[in-house]
């Protein structure tokens, strides 16, 4: 893993090459990204000195200042990192940003129930098949949700662009992998789209989606019957067990669950209705089943229903795309670092442009993030540098009353600085306390920055 350098330097790598017609701008967009990223969940006036403040807001304000253009130079640096491994895991997710309380906000659309205003977020994420090394943003797009028309038809719904577009674009955009390398298209159950299947493969990748529609496919590698997707998969015969662990969210607590697992051959045509669907393929996939027969008492049981474009058999391969999958819950966790680490549904902007130019920046600080605590996993017990800067390192030296730390010892201290107890029945640091002791750490290493300046003032 890649160390993760102080702010200035970071900023620069991330940065730097951004084309926003002026290089007054790049400069002005790396100086205040290292500002951001030191101080990520504060406001930008805590951010900001008046003069600073001001800059940031009239380059956010600018038309050439996009998030394209803004994230460009950091998609090609995740891409670059994408070619040197030769499996990658792209991991797209959609969420949403909540802006309804802004009502200054002008060029939101609806979202939820379409009784708030925001933008829908889909993020294009490269993860080692492990999960345990975040490369970065292979791509990133914020849309506006356009409302449905009355009355209109399942034909009119399938030829006018539609949200479900944002799983093609983003597969698109990620590129085609190199020579020997393998990029697999990961997705929850917005991605179970013949479309989206069709394009990754399109791209050279390989997909892996969780199924949702009882569509219509083909049993076997020859397509010899017709069957109903999540049917047949509830069909078959368990190949072996293994756990699983189920990750704590929104109040439900952590667990293990003994799952089963099976797979099969299988073929998926276009659906009805699918624009000139005759002429388009029948693609050749392999269901997999992972199901828990045995959930504890008022548990609802997990189940996935798998559609790999790899070639799938035998117990151990199961298991493999069920891991891949696994992965997913890394978007989750860095939607929650955007908006409760970055605090991206807080910022006050009056236009889209501007808003969208703000959330591009802090987008790739919740990058940064997200890695520094991948990092626990990656490299534990290599020394604290890979992860901190030699202010941020001795400031928690002593703190922590001892010399050498490795980045174990460090995020730890970090996270405890955030109200992490750190007991062994704790398990890792979770984001948020993470975020608070990060944000504590930097007040320390200002006051440290000021009483190592005051040694050198002269006296009198």
């Amino acid at each position: 893993m890649d160390s993760i350098p102080d702010t200035t330097e970071w900023a620069h790598t991330q940065f730097a090459d951004a084309q926003l017609d002026d290089p007054r701008r790049t400069r002005r967009l790396v100086d205040c990204a290292a500002l951001i990223a030191a101080h990520p969940e504060k406001s930008f006036p805590q951010v900001f000195d008046w003069n600073q403040l001001r800059a940031f807001y009239n380059l956010c304000g600018r038309d050439e200042v996009t998030l394209q253009r803004i994230q460009q130079p950091h998609w090609e640096r995740t891409r670059r990192a994408m070619a040197e491994l030769p499996v990658v895991l792209l991991v797209h997710d959609t969420t949403e940003l909540d802006f309804t309380s802004h009502h200054a906000l002008r060029g939101a659309g609806p979202i939820g129930n379409d009784n708030g205003r925001g933008f829908l977020q889909h993020n294009s994420l490269a993860f080692s098949p492990d999960g345990s090394r975040l490369l970065g943003l292979a791509y990133q797009q914020i849309k506006v949700r356009q409302p449905a028309p009355e009355k209109e038809t399942g034909r009119a719904r399938k030829l006018r662009a539609r949200e479900s577009e944002m799983w093609l674009e983003g597969i698109r955009a990620c590129g085609k992998p190199p020579e020997g390398s393998v990029w697999v298209d990961v997705g929850d159950r917005g991605a179970d789209i013949y479309e989206a299947m069709e394009e990754s493969l399109a791209c050279g990748h390989q997909f892996l989606f969780r199924a949702c529609q009882n569509r219509v496919a083909l049993a076997g590698e020859e397509g010899q019957q017709k069957v109903y997707l999540m049917d047949h998969a509830r069909g078959l015969s368990s190949e072996g067990s293994d756990l699983v662990e189920i990750p704590g969210r929104g109040g439900r607590p952590a667990r293990t669950a003994v799952v089963q697992l099976a797979a099969t051959a299988v073929r998926v045509p276009p659906p009805q209705g699918t624009p000139q669907r005759k002429t388009r393929p029948t693609l050749a996939a392999w269901v997999v089943r992972v199901w828990e027969d045995a959930p504890p008492a008022g548990v609802e049981p997990l189940e996935w229903v798998l559609l790999s474009a790899m070639r799938t058999e035998g117990l151990e391969q199961a298991k493999q795309r069920r891991d891949w999958y696994g992965v997913r819950w890394g978007t989750e966790v860095f939607h929650d670092v955007e908006k409760n680490g970055c605090s991206e549904e807080d910022r006050r902007f009056e236009t889209a442009g501007a808003m969208l130019a703000c959330l591009a920046i802090l987008a790739v600080v919740a990058v940064r993030v997200l890695q520094m605590r991948l990092a626990v996993k990656t490299i534990p017990e290599a020394p604290a540098e890979e992860v901190a800067t030699a202010e941020e390192e001795e400031v928690m030296e002593q703190q922590l009353g001892r010399k050498g730390l490795t980045v174990l010892q460090f995020v730890r201290g970090v996270a405890k600085l955030g109200g992490f107890l750190g007991r062994k029945s704790d398990g890792e640091p979770g984001v948020r306390a993470l975020w608070r002791g990060y944000q504590r750490l930097q007040d320390m290493v200002a006051g440290f920055r000021l009483r190592k300046n005051q040694r050198h003032l002269p006296s009198g």
